[in-house]
């Protein structure tokens, strides 16, 4: 009987080594197959070159579709023709690394993600290039024209070095470029916000941002909340989310901060609209709007009917300016869509007067009277109120060092003496109604500023049976410069013979102008030409008091 002969030793031992050499060659396929699905992968565009990065010295490179990418020199390759490849780095027969590209066309422009940019000193920012279609950030190298205002690295981080002006340029591979002109400003010392502090209704936003001193500047401002719960705040976009208070901190890339008080109330659910019954075609119209006192409000939009009779002023939407003569409806509405509406009537008016009765500041008040034309504007609503009461208890007064603090904020000494008074302004005479009204609990009458208005204007509350009280001259002498001083950033001018008056009537066909005048406690006419000069010279100043 004849025995089978066994497989030798070597056979099997090559058996296995060719069975094994075939597995691993699978296994490199099955790998550099699903590179052409992994999402990690390298983009080039057509003629593009890219340096690989072998781990050792001793690497051969092998393209699996080198009619996309083809190697080069060392450990290069480049991009030939639109598709994707596989290339390997061969170290050992078993031990190589796998590289997936995708080659599209080559760029035929590029663009940078700014084209101008303003940072402060020692800020950074990082471009972006991109083409044309926006599909690729092509590599680019990057360059600035002076390293001495800012720096770019490769990635495209530009970084500020000192104030002034630089350009940056980004180049693609085929010679496309694009540049950024980059400003660098100094950097904050000083921030503040748009609003040191605001009242919303619970949903409402607004757009709160950073201010800074002339010359200075921060793109990268941070800002927090104290409590998100009550307001939250994301690319300068503040949202009120329930009722409470809390804080707003805006801070710069070097630490300096700002702060702005928010409060959030329960969202109106009414609003009140305050506009005269009649205008001149020759006056504007100052759209007031209110809502009750234990709500808010912030975003209150204003319509019109029809824009050819009353047009929105271009710098200020709660400015409209009559067109044509006729009707229109003026609406305002929440942001909440609670709406309220009034309608006006646009005329050509030629003359108004009035009955009124003004109060004689003499003698007790020989400096007092502002605030004797208001309280005898006050009256005239059925108030009833005597002058000493309104001065002592609801003006506010600086009796000494007076000259540190504004006429608009108080009155300047005392208006019981000629010796120890001069006066104060319209927002002062403001305050002192205001103060008169929480007082009383009266909130269906406001008193309003309307310094800078012309004459039309004021003529036009006349014409609505509306006293306006107005910062003149005694005598309607031409107004001097009496002093000058500062009071913060602002230039007080104080003029000889300052006087206040309540004007109550015009015509403009007689070419006069009716005032009741505290200086005695009578009325008379003075010439419209006269009074306007005298009026425009005291800087246009003036106070009504409305009717909600």
């Amino acid at each position: 009987m004849h025995q089978k002969p066994r497989k030798s030793f070597i056979g099997k031992l090559i058996f296995i080594l060719t069975t094994l050499c075939i597995v691993v060659l699978i296994a490199i396929g099955i790998y550099a197959q699903s590179l052409m699905t992994n999402p990690d992968y390298i983009t080039l565009g057509v003629g593009e070159s890219y340096t690989l990065t072998p781990r050792n010295d001793n690497f051969i490179i092998r393209s699996y579709n080198a009619d996309v990418i083809a190697p080069g020199s060392g450990s290069s390759v480049k991009a030939n023709s639109v598709g994707e490849a596989v290339v390997g780095v061969k170290y050992t027969y078993f031990d190589r690394d796998f590289y997936r590209f995708v080659v599209i066309d080559e760029p035929k422009s590029i663009t940078l993600s700014q084209t101008e940019l303003t940072i402060g000193e020692c800020e950074s920012f990082t471009l972006q290039a991109q083409s044309l279609s926006g599909t690729h950030e092509f590599n680019a190298t990057y360059e600035t024209d002076n390293e001495n205002v800012a720096t770019v690295s490769q990635d495209g981080t530009v970084s500020a070095v000192k104030a002034g002006e630089c350009t940056i340029t980004a180049s693609t591979y085929n010679g496309l470029t694009a540049q950024c002109k980059v400003t660098v400003m100094k950097a904050t010392s000083k921030l503040s916000l748009s609003k040191s502090s605001v009242t919303l209704g619970n949903g409402e936003e607004i757009t709160l941002t950073p201010v800074f001193s002339k010359g200075e500047y921060c793109r990268n401002v941070a800002m927090s909340s104290s409590d998100d719960d009550v307001a939250s705040i994301k690319d300068n976009l503040l949202k009120a989310n329930s009722v409470g208070e809390c804080v707003i901190t805006a801070t710069a890339h070097n630490g300096i901060e700002a702060q702005c008080k928010v409060t959030v109330k329960k969202m109106a659910d009414s609003v009140t609209l305050t506009v005269l019954p009649k205008y001149d075609i020759d006056s504007q119209i100052r759209v007031l709007t209110s809502v009750p006192k234990d709500s808010a409000a912030y975003n209150i939009d204003i319509s019109v009917s029809d824009e050819s009779i009353l047009a929105f002023d271009e710098k200020n939407k709660r400015i409209l300016h009559p067109k044509l003569n006729g009707e229109c409806t003026i609406t305002a509405t929440l942001s909440n869509g609670v709406t309220t509406s009034k309608t006006v009537t646009i005329g050509d008016y030629q003359k108004s007067s009035m009955s009124f009765n003004i109060l004689n500041q003499y003698p007790s008040l020989p400096t007092g009277c502002e605030v004797v034309s208001l309280t005898s504007v006050l009256n005239h609503y059925g108030e009833g109120i005597s002058m000493n009461t309104m001065a002592e208890k609801y003006m506010p007064m600086q009796k000494y060092n007076y000259f540190s603090v504004s006429p608009h904020d108080y009155f300047l000494g005392t208006p019981y003496s000629f010796e120890s008074g001069m006066g104060c302004f319209s927002g002062c005479i403001v305050k002192t109604a205001n103060n008169y009204f929480k007082d009383k609990n009266i909130d269906d009458y406001v008193a309003v500023d309307i310094t800078g208005c012309t004459t039309d204007e004021l003529y036009n509350y006349l014409n609505n049976s509306v006293p306006v009280i107005t910062w003149v001259t005694s005598g309607f002498v031409t107004p001097t410069n009496d002093g000058t001083w500062k009071v913060g950033n602002e230039t007080i001018t104080w003029c000889n013979h300052e006087h206040c008056l309540v004007t109550t009537g015009y015509d403009k066909n007689a070419g006069t102008v009716t005032v009741a005048d505290d200086s005695g406690g009578y009325s008379y006419t003075v010439s419209m030409s006269q009074y306007e000069k005298v009026f425009k010279g005291m800087g246009s100043m003036a106070v009504v008091v409305l009717k909600k």
